[in-house]
């Protein structure tokens, strides 16, 4: 018979304990749901911008600070 860990507790939440807890965490950070698929939509992206041109782009921002980020 397998020993029980005395420190981690086991301890798993059920599918409703844990609707619970997100929809708690939501509310305390301000989430709110989304109804339309199109208020995700970001208009960063310039139109003659290819998505080879947006890689070369990150890559070379990467090798430029020396650290994996777009910022």
């Amino acid at each position: 018979m397998a020993q029980k860990n005395p420190i981690i507790q086991d301890y798993t939440p059920n599918a409703e304990a844990a609707r619970i807890e997100l929809e708690k965490l939501a509310a305390e950070q301000g989430v709110k749901p989304i109804f339309e698929f199109e208020s995700l939509r970001a208009d960063f992206w310039p139109e003659g911008e290819s998505v080879d041109d947006f890689i070369s782009e990150v890559r070379e921002r990467r090798r430029a600070s020396g650290r994996r980020s777009i910022e």
